[in-house]
């Protein structure tokens, strides 16, 4: 049973493979098989990504090359039609209060520990799309 009732763009930037393909079956497996998984290796990719293809969610790792998650969430803030949509910044390391400093300076609209289960995917992405 699907949690909501239209079909989803959901972005996750990861540079790890094994990673990324979890995350995308999980996401199939809990929001639906229609929903359509963006992914991308490094922050600039994500971040081109997204401007491109206009995701509903963007997932993005902390530890990222080329540009870290903070990075990537503050340049799309900065774009008009970016504004909205939800960033969830999936981190090892949440527990950090300078971390959680740097990811309200950066937009980020949710935190998420690492390493994840289905249900949290589930929950991260039902809670930021019914604010």
């Amino acid at each position: 049973m699907r949690p909501l009732d239209r079909s989803l763009r959901v972005l996750y930037v990861e540079d790890n493979d094994d990673i990324r393909r979890v995350f995308a079956i999980l996401v199939k497996l809990t929001i639906g098989e229609q929903t359509e998984v963006l992914l991308a290796s490094d922050g600039q990719e994500g971040l081109d990504l997204a401007l491109r293809e206009k995701p509903d969610v963007v997932f993005l790792d902390e530890e990222l090359p080329v540009m870290d998650g903070f990075e990537v969430s503050r340049r799309l803030r900065s774009h008009d039609g970016f504004r909205d949509v939800p960033v969830v910044l999936v981190s090892g390391h949440l527990s950090h209060e300078d971390r959680r400093r740097r990811a309200k300076e950066a937009g980020v609209t949710l935190l998420m520990d690492k390493p994840f289960q289905a249900k949290e995917i589930e929950d991260a992405v039902l809670s930021v799309l019914r604010r």
